[in-house]
C-alpha cells in the first residue's frame, strides 16, 4: 500500500526541554516525567491556539507546523513569557518546504529547525532570515540579528535572528528589513565584551580573551567556598561569541531569563544579554555565591 506523500511550505517549530537529565536527577522519574508532560501538552495547546498543528513529541521535544508564519511567531512570542512553563526549554523556527508522510514531516527544513534549536541558549528561540522575510516591521522590531551560522549539510552560512532584550542588548543597530547577505554584519565587525561581577570583584575580557572561574588563587575570579571546584569554570570569547565552559564536579546553575535557572556539567553554553551564574549551588540558596554577567554588544 502506497503512502500520501505531500509537499507543502510552512513554518517549522521545534522546541525542546532543557535540561532534561538533571531534572530527572533531583525530581526522580515520576515528578520529572509528569512536570514534562505538563509541558509537553501547554504546548499543544499552544500550538493549537495560534492555529498551528502538533506533529510529533519524541522524547523531551515537540515538534509542529503552521501554514502561517504569523501564527507561528505569535506562538514563540508566548512561549517567551516568564513563568508560561514550568520547565526551561530551548527553540528553533525556520520557514521552508517540508514533505509530509501521513501524520509526520520530513526535509531539510524540519532539519534545519532541529539544529537550530540544538545551539540556542535556554529560554532563546533562533529564528532563520527565511521566516523573518515574512514577519511584519512590527514583529521585526522585536528581533535582533544574532549571527551567520554555518550547519551541517548546508553550504552557505544562515542568518539567525533572537528575540531582543527587554534592554535591547542585542540590538546593534542593524536594519531587519530584506537584505543582500553581504550587507548583514558579521562577528567580526561587531565588538563585544563581558563583564563578570561577584561581591568585589569586577573582570571583563573581550574577543580572544578569557576568564576563569574557581576556588584556586590561580582563577581570575575566586570563589572560595568547598562546594566550588579549583578550576571550575571558564568564560571564553571567540568569534564573536560568549561561552561558559562547565568541567566542574558539582555544575553551575545558569539563570538568563527570570525564574528560570538550569543547571549544567561539563557542557559548554551560550551566555547572552545578562544574567546570573551560580557554581555549585543553586542561586536560591542562601549561601550561593552569585557571579553576574553582562555581554555588551556595540
Amino acid at each position: 500500500m502506497s503512502v500520501h506523500r505531500n509537499d507543502v511550505e510552512a513554518a517549522v517549530l521545534l522546541a525542546d526541554v532543557v535540561g532534561s537529565t538533571p531534572l530527572y536527577e533531583s525530581l526522580g522519574d515520576a515528578a520529572a516525567m509528569s512536570r514534562i508532560d505538563t509541558w509537553r501538552e501547554g504546548m499543544r495547546a499552544l500550538i493549537c491556539g495560534n492555529g498551528g498543528e502538533f506533529i510529533s513529541s519524541k522524547g523531551d521535544d515537540v515538534l509542529s507546523i503552521f501554514e502561517e508564519p504569523r501564527g507561528a511567531f505569535a506562538a514563540v512570542s508566548q512561549m517567551r513569557v516568564p513563568g508560561s512553563f514550568s520547565v526551561a526549554f530551548h527553540a528553533g523556527l525556520h520557514f521552508g518546504r517540508v514533505v509530509r508522510v501521513g501524520g509526520d514531516v520530513y526535509g531539510d527544513a524540519v532539519n534545519l529547525t532541529a539544529r537550530l534549536a540544538a545551539v540556542a541558549n535556554p529560554g532563546e528561540v533562533l529564528i532563520s532570515q527565511s521566516l523573518v522575510d515574512l514577519l511584519s516591521p512590527a514583529d521585526k522590531q522585536t528581533l535582533g540579528f544574532l549571527d551567520r551560522m554555518m550547519f551541517k549539510g548546508k553550504s552557505e552560512p544562515c542568518n539567525i535572528y533572537t528575540f531582543l532584550d527587554d534592554d535591547r542588548t542585542l540590538n546593534t543597530e542593524v536594519s531587519l528589513g530584506k537584505r543582500d547577505q553581504s550587507e548583514v554584519p558579521d562577528a567580526s565587525m561587531r565588538s563585544i565584551c563581558v563583564t563578570l561581577r561577584c561581591n568585589d570583584q569586577m573582570k571583563s575580557c573581550r574577543d580572544g580573551e578569557s576568564l576563569t572561574i574557581g576556588r584556586s588563587d590561580e582563577c581570575d575570579l575566586i570563589v572560595k567556598r568547598q562546594w566550588v571546584s579549583r578550576h571550575h569554570a571558564t568564560i571564553t570569547l571567540a568569534n564573536g561569541r560568549v561561552r561558559l565552559v562547565e568541567r566542574s564536579s558539582s555544575g553551575t546553575f545558569i539563570s538568563m531569563q527570570p525564574g528560570q535557572e538550569i543547571l549544567v556539567r561539563r557542557e559548554d553554553v551560550l551566555l547572552l544579554g545578562s544574567g546570573t551564574i551560580s557554581p555549585g549551588m543553586q542561586g536560591t540558596s542562601s549561601d550561593a555565591q552569585i557571579i553576574h554577567f553582562e555581554v555588551v554588544i556595540s
